[in-house]
Protein backbone atom coordinates (compact mmCIF):
# COMPACT_ATOMS: atom_id res chain seq x y z
CA UNK A 1 0.00 0.00 0.00
CA UNK A 2 1.56 3.53 -1.06
CA UNK A 3 -0.71 5.68 0.83
CA UNK A 4 -3.15 5.32 3.69
CA UNK A 5 -5.38 8.47 4.90
CA UNK A 6 -5.15 8.47 8.67
CA UNK A 7 -8.46 10.42 10.12
CA UNK A 8 -8.74 11.32 13.79
CA UNK A 9 -12.12 11.69 14.98
CA UNK A 10 -13.37 11.79 18.56
CA UNK A 11 -17.45 10.78 19.30
CA UNK A 12 -19.92 12.00 16.82
CA UNK A 13 -17.00 13.83 14.92
CA UNK A 14 -17.35 10.09 13.24
CA UNK A 15 -20.36 11.97 10.99
CA UNK A 16 -18.48 14.34 9.50
CA UNK A 17 -15.64 11.63 7.24
CA UNK A 18 -16.31 11.65 3.65
CA UNK A 19 -14.05 8.39 2.03
CA UNK A 20 -12.97 8.86 -1.48
CA UNK A 21 -12.77 5.00 -3.30
CA UNK A 22 -9.32 5.56 -4.29
CA UNK A 23 -7.62 5.88 -0.99
CA UNK A 24 -7.12 3.38 1.83
CA UNK A 25 -8.05 5.03 5.29
CA UNK A 26 -7.33 4.13 9.15
CA UNK A 27 -9.99 5.97 11.22
CA UNK A 28 -9.13 6.73 15.04
CA UNK A 29 -12.05 6.92 16.72
CA UNK A 30 -11.72 8.33 20.54
CA UNK A 31 -14.68 7.86 22.07
CA UNK A 32 -15.92 9.49 25.29
CA UNK A 33 -20.11 9.49 25.43
CA UNK A 34 -20.44 6.06 26.12
CA UNK A 35 -22.13 5.66 22.54
CA UNK A 36 -22.03 2.94 20.49
CA UNK A 37 -21.16 3.29 16.74
CA UNK A 38 -20.91 -0.34 15.95
CA UNK A 39 -24.10 -0.44 13.55
CA UNK A 40 -22.53 2.63 11.68
CA UNK A 41 -18.77 1.29 11.72
CA UNK A 42 -20.58 -1.96 10.23
CA UNK A 43 -21.67 0.30 6.65
CA UNK A 44 -18.06 1.53 5.99
CA UNK A 45 -16.69 0.64 2.86
CA UNK A 46 -13.81 -1.99 2.12
CA UNK A 47 -11.00 0.79 1.84
CA UNK A 48 -11.41 1.47 5.54
CA UNK A 49 -10.21 0.20 8.59
CA UNK A 50 -11.34 1.32 11.81
CA UNK A 51 -10.13 1.70 14.89
CA UNK A 52 -11.43 2.89 18.22
CA UNK A 53 -10.02 3.77 21.12
CA UNK A 54 -10.97 5.47 25.01
CA UNK A 55 -8.23 7.87 24.90
CA UNK A 56 -8.27 11.42 24.30
CA UNK A 57 -6.18 13.73 22.70
CA UNK A 58 -4.89 13.89 18.98
CA UNK A 59 -1.66 13.60 19.16
CA UNK A 60 -2.38 10.32 20.63
CA UNK A 61 -4.96 9.82 17.80
CA UNK A 62 -1.81 10.41 15.35
CA UNK A 63 0.64 8.11 16.72
CA UNK A 64 -1.94 5.10 17.19
CA UNK A 65 -2.52 5.78 13.17
CA UNK A 66 1.62 5.64 12.75
CA UNK A 67 1.58 2.56 14.79
CA UNK A 68 -1.12 0.59 13.08
CA UNK A 69 -0.72 1.23 9.51
CA UNK A 70 0.15 -0.93 6.73
CA UNK A 71 1.15 1.77 3.57
CA UNK A 72 4.62 3.79 2.88
CA UNK A 73 2.86 6.91 3.55
CA UNK A 74 0.24 8.22 5.76
CA UNK A 75 -1.54 11.57 5.03
CA UNK A 76 -2.32 13.22 8.63
CA UNK A 77 -6.09 14.00 8.50
CA UNK A 78 -8.85 15.49 10.48
CA UNK A 79 -12.50 14.53 9.95
CA UNK A 80 -13.77 17.58 8.58
CA UNK A 81 -11.02 17.97 5.83
CA UNK A 82 -12.50 17.42 2.13
CA UNK A 83 -9.56 15.73 -0.15
CA UNK A 84 -9.11 17.23 -3.63
CA UNK A 85 -10.52 15.34 -6.86
CA UNK A 86 -6.71 15.70 -8.18
CA UNK A 87 -4.85 15.47 -5.37
CA UNK A 88 -4.00 11.83 -5.53
CA UNK A 89 -2.15 11.64 -9.03
CA UNK A 90 -0.14 14.99 -7.82
CA UNK A 91 0.85 13.17 -4.38
CA UNK A 92 2.37 10.19 -6.20
CA UNK A 93 4.21 12.38 -8.82
CA UNK A 94 5.35 14.35 -5.60
CA UNK A 95 6.44 11.30 -4.03
CA UNK A 96 8.40 9.98 -6.46
CA UNK A 97 10.34 13.35 -7.54
CA UNK A 98 11.34 12.82 -3.18
CA UNK A 99 11.64 9.56 -2.58
CA UNK A 100 13.96 10.27 0.43
CA UNK A 101 11.84 12.89 2.41
CA UNK A 102 10.78 12.17 5.24
CA UNK A 103 7.70 14.76 5.19
CA UNK A 104 5.79 15.70 2.22
CA UNK A 105 3.92 19.02 3.30
CA UNK A 106 1.25 20.13 0.90
CA UNK A 107 -1.46 22.41 1.04
CA UNK A 108 -4.88 23.42 1.93
CA UNK A 109 -7.50 25.84 1.69
CA UNK A 110 -11.02 27.15 2.73
CA UNK A 111 -12.13 27.56 -0.96
CA UNK A 112 -11.67 26.00 -4.37
CA UNK A 113 -8.41 27.08 -5.28
CA UNK A 114 -5.19 25.10 -7.06
CA UNK A 115 -2.51 26.70 -5.52
CA UNK A 116 -1.83 29.02 -2.31
CA UNK A 117 0.91 30.81 -4.51
CA UNK A 118 3.37 30.36 -7.55
CA UNK A 119 6.15 29.81 -5.45
CA UNK A 120 8.32 26.24 -6.05
CA UNK A 121 8.55 23.77 -3.66
CA UNK A 122 11.23 24.30 -1.00
CA UNK A 123 12.54 22.81 1.92
CA UNK A 124 11.33 23.96 5.17
CA UNK A 125 14.25 24.48 8.70
CA UNK A 126 13.29 24.69 12.11
CA UNK A 127 11.70 28.21 11.34
CA UNK A 128 9.64 27.73 8.45
CA UNK A 129 8.72 24.70 9.77
CA UNK A 130 6.80 26.60 12.36
CA UNK A 131 3.85 27.07 8.99
CA UNK A 132 2.76 23.50 8.98
CA UNK A 133 -0.62 22.15 9.42
CA UNK A 134 -1.43 19.32 10.71
CA UNK A 135 -3.64 17.90 7.78
CA UNK A 136 -1.53 18.83 5.20
CA UNK A 137 1.28 16.28 6.63
CA UNK A 138 2.20 12.96 4.31
CA UNK A 139 4.82 10.97 6.40
CA UNK A 140 7.14 8.44 5.00
CA UNK A 141 6.93 5.92 7.60
CA UNK A 142 9.83 3.72 7.46
CA UNK A 143 11.78 6.73 8.53
CA UNK A 144 10.02 7.41 11.22
CA UNK A 145 11.34 4.72 13.93
CA UNK A 146 10.63 6.15 17.61
CA UNK A 147 9.82 10.04 16.17
CA UNK A 148 6.15 10.04 17.65
CA UNK A 149 3.62 12.93 18.63
CA UNK A 150 4.51 14.93 21.63
CA UNK A 151 1.33 13.71 23.62
CA UNK A 152 1.64 16.94 25.76
CA UNK A 153 0.57 19.02 22.61
CA UNK A 154 -1.97 19.19 20.58
CA UNK A 155 -6.36 19.39 21.25
CA UNK A 156 -7.30 17.07 24.05
CA UNK A 157 -3.55 17.26 25.55
CA UNK A 158 -2.33 20.16 28.16
CA UNK A 159 -0.30 22.52 25.63
CA UNK A 160 -3.62 23.10 23.24
CA UNK A 161 -1.36 23.06 19.72
CA UNK A 162 1.95 22.89 18.47
CA UNK A 163 2.16 18.97 17.70
CA UNK A 164 3.33 19.23 14.29
CA UNK A 165 6.08 21.41 14.80
CA UNK A 166 7.33 19.50 17.15
CA UNK A 167 7.53 16.47 15.22
CA UNK A 168 8.67 18.39 12.44
CA UNK A 169 11.56 19.85 14.44
CA UNK A 170 12.09 16.36 15.48
CA UNK A 171 12.30 14.79 11.87
CA UNK A 172 14.98 17.49 10.99
CA UNK A 173 16.92 17.47 14.22
CA UNK A 174 17.57 13.07 13.14
CA UNK A 175 18.98 14.05 9.89
CA UNK A 176 15.60 13.92 7.60
CA UNK A 177 14.49 16.79 4.94
CA UNK A 178 11.13 18.20 4.68
CA UNK A 179 9.88 19.62 1.62
CA UNK A 180 6.91 22.06 0.90
CA UNK A 181 4.76 22.39 -1.96
CA UNK A 182 2.20 25.31 -2.48
CA UNK A 183 -0.81 22.88 -4.27
CA UNK A 184 -4.13 22.70 -2.38
CA UNK A 185 -4.61 19.12 -1.93
CA UNK A 186 -7.77 19.55 0.45
CA UNK A 187 -10.07 21.94 1.58
CA UNK A 188 -10.53 22.83 5.28
CA UNK A 189 -13.56 25.13 7.32
CA UNK A 190 -12.02 28.50 7.66
CA UNK A 191 -12.07 28.51 11.59
CA UNK A 192 -9.48 26.05 12.65
CA UNK A 193 -7.58 26.12 16.27
CA UNK A 194 -4.61 27.80 14.63
CA UNK A 195 -6.59 30.89 13.88
CA UNK A 196 -6.54 31.83 17.78
CA UNK A 197 -3.35 31.95 19.50
CA UNK A 198 -4.01 34.11 21.92
CA UNK A 199 -7.08 34.39 23.77
CA UNK A 200 -5.74 33.01 26.74
CA UNK A 201 -2.48 32.41 28.86
CA UNK A 202 -2.18 28.67 28.02
CA UNK A 203 -2.30 29.33 24.60
CA UNK A 204 0.45 31.82 24.38
CA UNK A 205 2.27 29.32 26.79
CA UNK A 206 1.84 26.53 24.18
CA UNK A 207 3.78 28.75 22.04
CA UNK A 208 6.13 29.08 24.45
CA UNK A 209 7.05 25.77 25.37
CA UNK A 210 6.79 24.63 22.02
CA UNK A 211 9.68 26.70 20.85
CA UNK A 212 11.31 25.87 23.81
CA UNK A 213 11.41 22.31 23.68
CA UNK A 214 12.00 22.19 20.06
CA UNK A 215 14.72 24.69 20.07
CA UNK A 216 16.14 25.08 23.51
CA UNK A 217 15.26 27.48 26.65
CA UNK A 218 17.43 30.62 25.13
CA UNK A 219 16.21 30.41 21.48
CA UNK A 220 13.08 29.07 22.48
CA UNK A 221 11.91 32.09 24.01
CA UNK A 222 14.04 34.17 21.57
CA UNK A 223 12.27 32.31 18.83
CA UNK A 224 8.36 33.16 21.22
CA UNK A 225 9.49 36.81 21.54
CA UNK A 226 9.96 36.80 17.32
CA UNK A 227 6.46 35.66 17.32
CA UNK A 228 4.72 37.24 19.26
CA UNK A 229 6.35 40.51 17.68
CA UNK A 230 5.26 39.69 14.41
CA UNK A 231 1.63 38.68 15.66
CA UNK A 232 1.56 41.69 17.68
CA UNK A 233 -1.40 44.03 15.48
CA UNK A 234 -3.49 41.08 16.04
CA UNK A 235 -2.86 40.47 19.68
CA UNK A 236 -3.35 44.19 20.13
CA UNK A 237 -6.03 44.54 18.26
CA UNK A 238 -8.01 41.51 20.50
CA UNK A 239 -6.75 42.85 23.78
CA UNK A 240 -4.46 39.75 24.92
CA UNK A 241 -1.30 41.65 24.99
CA UNK A 242 -1.41 40.49 28.81
CA UNK A 243 -1.32 37.10 27.52
CA UNK A 244 2.42 37.55 26.52
CA UNK A 245 3.64 37.96 29.80
CA UNK A 246 1.35 35.92 31.71
CA UNK A 247 3.03 32.96 29.52
CA UNK A 248 6.25 33.15 31.07
CA UNK A 249 4.92 32.17 34.54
Amino acid sequence: MLIEVAISTLNDGFYNIKIRPEYNYIIIHQITNDKDYQSDVEKLPQNVRYISSTETGLSKSRNQAIKNTNAEYLWVMDDDVEINDMALDYIKKLIKEYAETAILVVSHSHKDIEYISELKNKKLNKISSASISSIDMILKVNVLDDIKFNENFGLGAKYVSGEEYIFACNILDNGFNIIKTQKVCSYHPFMSSGQDFYSTKIKLKTKLEMFKLSNGFIKGNLLYILFCLKKIKVIYRNRALLNIIKAFF
